[in-house]
């Protein structure tokens, strides 16, 4: 069933039982109310007061009734009281002292209803004689310890209010407790605080499938992974943050570097103290361009990672041979400083193999792939380049693989994150930390990945692999 369809099923079915509780609440307190106050109400026969009123006389405007009516009182335990308009007592006989001689309106319709109320039940006859309208009240005690059925039935309504409230908050606690959980683990996350809110019931595995919880159990799932992914999140800001400073002081460094050189030779160069040799001038000058340029490589380096990661790349493939692209590549590094007294194969299974690529960007991936074995290994290295066209498989190989220093598990994961360089006793730190990620990036941009395997003292293999789209 899904979420939506769920919880409307969850709250309806959860007010229906609420209204059918307080439904039978409601009948059972009439029921019980009408037998505290009612039971045994057993009126005087209106035979017996219609027979009183009519034995009562009125002389001189005082009222009177016979010796036998009086006998038949008195043996009964019975009294009677007269009331005129106002609810004043004119007349009464036998009455005892608690009885009250005068009525408020409504006040004989209650005691008549509600005979418990005051142990006593009444009888009334309304009749006009000699033009005054009056009242008779027949009145006798009750057998029965009806005051305390009476006080049994407070009690009872009091208990019926006490468990309304213990009933309404037994379901408010089912329909609200999720939703102000999940409001509390949203407040969390607004404020930072990316973890679950602690539930009592966190302790008690078995109790993690309740009812009113499981209803929202896709939601609780996304919350779940929401905070999971903003705290991971957060954790890799933070490292970036933290790589980013160092990397941008180590770039700072980098740049004053040929920065203080070139300032070095314009200062020599200006100077009237000294008439330089036209090839001192010279050898100045391929110093302070070789220093120009590294700094517009470290300034290109910090835009393309930029374009890469927004995809703003623009990539122009067009076939080319692969392998005399790797070849040059691999001339070009054999030149550096660093390649002296190490040792170099290129070994592809084809003379040609073509392959529809941006050539300059492409360069660049294998050019920053092999140089990282070139520059962070020590003298007598080899490293090997291995170019493989699969046919069947419909993809090409490209392996990189030197038998150096090799590197540990962390190097090895962070390898392509930007700002990363890696520090080993043979290498140097003065790359922008840029260059692997660069080169992932590209070969993303052709389609392909790459796969890393190192071990320190060991090695290093690194696998590239383009898919080759197939021919229908």
């Amino acid at each position: 069933m899904k979420l939506r369809n769920r919880v409307a099923f969850y709250f309806v079915s959860r007010l229906f039982w609420l209204m059918l509780i307080w439904g039978s609440l409601i009948v059972i307190s009439t029921l019980l109310f009408s037998f505290f106050l009612g039971h045994n109400k057993i009126e005087t026969p209106r035979l017996l007061i219609s027979k009183i009123v009519a034995d009562t006389a009125v002389m001189d405007q005082q009222l009177s009734i016979n010796s036998k009516t009086k006998e038949d009182l008195l043996k009964n335990q019975m009294w009677l009281q007269v009331l005129d308009e106002q609810g004043n007592e004119i007349f009464f006989f036998n009455k005892p002292k608690t009885i009250p001689n005068h009525y408020i309106p409504g006040e004989l319709v209650s005691d008549y209803l509600y005979p418990a109320k005051k142990g006593y039940q009444l009888s009334t006859w309304y009749e006009n004689k000699n033009n005054q309208d009056l009242t008779w009240v027949l009145g006798k005690p009750m057998t029965s310890n009806k005051p305390f059925l009476y006080w049994m039935n407070n009690l009872w309504i009091l208990s019926i209010i006490l468990i309304g409230i213990l009933i309404a908050l037994f379901f408010g606690k089912q329909l609200g407790a999720p939703l102000l959980y999940m409001v509390s683990w949203i407040e969390n996350l607004s404020k930072g605080k990316y973890e679950e809110p602690f539930r009592k019931f966190h302790l008690k595995k078995h109790r993690l499938n309740k009812a009113e919880y499981k209803t929202y159990q896709e939601l609780m799932h996304a919350l779940s992974k929401l905070t999971s992914t903003l705290q991971k999140n957060t954790e890799e800001r933070e490292l970036l943050e933290k790589t980013r400073e160092e990397w941008m002081t180590g770039v700072s460094h980098d740049l004053k570097t040929p920065l203080s050189v070139i300032k070095g030779y314009t200062v020599l160069l200006s100077s009237t103290e000294y008439d330089w040799e036209q090839d001192k001038v010279r050898h100045f000058a391929r110093t302070m361009e070789e220093r120009v340029e590294y700094m517009e490589q470290l300034i290109e380096d910090f835009s393309l990672t930029f374009q890469l990661k927004n995809e703003a790349l623009p990539i122009q493939r067009e076939k080319k041979n692969l392998v005399e692209v790797i070849n040059n590549v691999l001339e070009q590094l054999k030149r550096l400083p660093e390649s002296e007294n190490k040792m170099f194969s290129f070994e592809p299974n084809n003379n040609t193999i073509i392959f529809n690529m941006d050539e300059r960007y492409l360069k660049r991936a294998v050019e920053n792939l092999i140089a990282n074995s070139i520059k962070h290994n020590p003298p007598n290295t080899k490293v090997t380049i291995i170019l493989h066209e699969d046919s069947l498989e419909r993809e090409i190989q490209l392996t990189i693989e030197d038998d150096g220093v090799g590197m540990d598990q962390e190097t090895v994961e962070r390898l392509f994150d930007r700002y990363f360089r890696g520090i080993s006793a043979s290498s140097n730190i003065s790359g922008t930390g840029l260059g692997m990620a660069i080169a992932r990036q590209i070969v993303i941009a052709h389609d392909g990945y790459i796969e890393i395997d190192s071990k320190p003292q060991l090695g290093t293999k690194c696998n590239i692999i383009f898919p080759l789209k197939r021919v229908r």
